[in-house]
C-alpha cells in the first residue's frame, strides 16, 4: 500500500516539474490572450467536456472570484452553465453565438477524443472573430486543427488519466496567477 501512495505522488511531482518546463512559452502566451482580453473590454467564455467540464468551470470561477488575491472579479463565463441543458449537440455553440463578440476569447479544456460538441464550439467562436486558447487532450487531432495560427494550443496529450487533468490543473492556476500579475501588478 506504501508503495502505491509513494507512486502516486512520486508520478504527480514529475507532472508538475514537466508541466513547469514544458508548457511556459504557451502559459505565457495565454496568458497575454486572456489578459489583452480583459483590458480591452472582453470576456473570457470557457468551455470543456468531461474532466474539461471541471478544469473549464474553475478557470471561470478563479477569474471571476480571484485566484490567489482579493480583487474585483473579471468578466468571464462558463458555456455549460448558460446552457438550457438540452443535451443537443449545439448547444455549446449556440449559447456562444447568442452572448460572444469578437473581442472576447474562448477557453476549451477537453478531456480527449475530439468530442463532437467542443469542435463545434470552437468553429463558432472562429466563425466570430474570437481567439481561443485549447487545452488538449489524447486523440484531439481534429480540436487541434480547427486552432489558427495566432491562437494558443497546450497539449497534456502525453500525460495519462489522472496526470492529463493534474496537468490542465496547475496549467489553469498558473494562467490565472500570470493574469492577475499582468493585469494588477505583481512580483
Amino acid at each position: 500500500m506504501k508503495e502505491k501512495i509513494f507512486s502516486q505522488f512520486q508520478g504527480m511531482i514529475e507532472t508538475t516539474m514537466v508541466v513547469g518546463d514544458l508548457f511556459s512559452d504557451s502559459l505565457s502566451n495565454a496568458a497575454e490572450l486572456v489578459s489583452g482580453t480583459l483590458l480591452t473590454g472582453g470576456t473570457i467564455f470557457t468551455c470543456g467536456e468531461k474532466s474539461g467540464r471541471v478544469i473549464a468551470k474553475l478557470l471561470c470561477d478563479y477569474l471571476t472570484a480571484g485566484f490567489e488575491i482579493e480583487r474585483p472579479g473579471f468578466p468571464a463565463l462558463n458555456i455549460h452553465d448558460l446552457c438550457n441543458h438540452t443535451g443537443g449537440q449545439d448547444q455549446y455553440s449556440d449559447v456562444l453565438n447568442i452572448h460572444a463578440n469578437s473581442n472576447d476569447l474562448l477557453v476549451i479544456a477537453s478531456a480527449g477524443n475530439d468530442d463532437h460538441r467542443l469542435l463545434k464550439v470552437i468553429e463558432s467562436g472562429i466563425e466570430r472573430g474570437m481567439s481561443v486558447v485549447l487545452l488538449s487532450s489524447v486523440n484531439d487531432e481534429q480540436l487541434v486543427d480547427a486552432v489558427g495560427y495566432n491562437d494558443v494550443h497546450i497539449s497534456v496529450a502525453n500525460f495519462s488519466g489522472q496526470l492529463a487533468v493534474l496537468a490542465q490543473f496547475q496549467i489553469v492556476q498558473c494562467l490565472c496567477s500570470l493574469v492577475d500579475d499582468k493585469i494588477l501588478g505583481g512580483s
